[in-house]
């Protein structure tokens, strides 16, 4: 009889998956984002997922109809996650290096806790929390320091607007997770991402159709090889173990993807995309990996796994 893996196995395969493939969509984002069209990456993407998903459930069997009521929610929560967030990132992977833009996404637990703190019946951020809030912001100060030295400067200005359009992704991401978390969503987890990235694919069809992106796209291997990996293994591998480890892992040990994602970016960047970051910038990275951390940490404790369950879809 074929032997099975063992949990620990799959735990460790489940924690790989999540650490390089959500680690590694950044720089297939930037890599698609150079060859064609903002609207036509975030469309085939989506698409390439939802068409995966479909196929999934059909094979297993699942019914696609949703709770009454979670429809509209569910498309919401999808625009806000693969429209808003993907293309933000995408367009602002444009301007600043990957590795650079992951750590500006990275805080979105930290936009998370601020959201969740100013809405009724929301968690109030505890010492921890703000500290590590205060701290982000400094991490952020630091990293983007370099441009601000810089003034006017093309470069400088350049990665300014990057920061404030990642930043904009962000807070898409977070709003979306604040929103999904409220909304208790009861439908199937598979069908609910499939609803949720079907109508995002939809929409930035049209949105690409509307703004002549699907004729002004050219397509080149490196640019449809990176949407296929982003479609493949950013979003179907590594929501799959992602789920996976939430329901046999403790959310402790789950969080730490919010703040190792970012360091396997940067370094995949520097590796592969001959990224470089400056010393300011390295120093911003491990103030702003500290920060996430002392804001997860902060509020996993209290039992909020929703606050770090939605994926870094992606993020990613």
């Amino acid at each position: 009889m074929p032997l099975r893996p063992s949990k620990s196995t799959l735990v460790l395969l489940a924690f790989g998956s999540v650490y390089l493939f959500w680690g590694s969509t950044y720089g297939a984002i930037h890599v698609a984002g150079e060859h064609l069209p903002v609207p036509v990456v975030s469309a085939t993407r989506s698409l390439i997922s939802a068409t995966l998903i479909v196929l999934i459930c059909l094979l297993s069997g699942k019914n696609f109809r949703v709770p009454k009521g979670e429809g509209w929610k569910l498309v919401l929560v999808g625009l806000l996650f693969m429209s808003c967030n993907n293309m933000l990132l995408t367009w602002g992977e444009k301007l600043v290096p990957s590795g650079f833009a992951s750590l500006i996404v990275s805080t979105m637990p930290i936009i998370i806790a601020l959201i969740e703190m100013v809405l009724p019946g929301g968690d109030a951020l505890n010492k921890r929390g703000w500290a590590g809030t205060v701290l982000g912001t400094f991490g952020i100060g630091v990293l983007v320091w370099p441009s601000l030295h810089a003034g006017t400067a093309h470069d400088g200005s350049q990665t300014l607007m990057g920061v404030w359009v990642l930043l904009g992704a962000a807070l898409a991401f977070a709003i979306g997770s604040v929103l999904s978390r409220r909304f208790h969503f009861t439908a199937d987890t598979f069908v609910a991402t499939g609803w949720q990235i079907g109508a995002a694919g939809i929409f930035n069809a049209a949105l690409a159709f509307a703004t002549g992106g699907w004729h002004r796209a050219v397509w080149t291997w490196p640019g449809f090889g990176s949407i296929v990996y982003l479609s493949i293994f950013g979003s179907l591998f590594g929501l799959v173990a992602f789920t996976y480890l939430l329901q046999n892992v403790a959310v402790t040990k789950v969080s730490t993807y919010a703040f190792v994602n970012p360091v396997i970016a940067v370094l995949l960047g520097v590796m592969l995309l001959h990224e470089r970051l400056v010393k300011t910038e390295i120093a911003g990275m491990a103030v702003i990996v500290c920060a996430v951390a002392m804001v997860v940490y902060s509020r996993v404790d209290r039992g909020k796994r929703e606050v770090v369950g939605m994926a870094g879809e992606a993020v990613e």
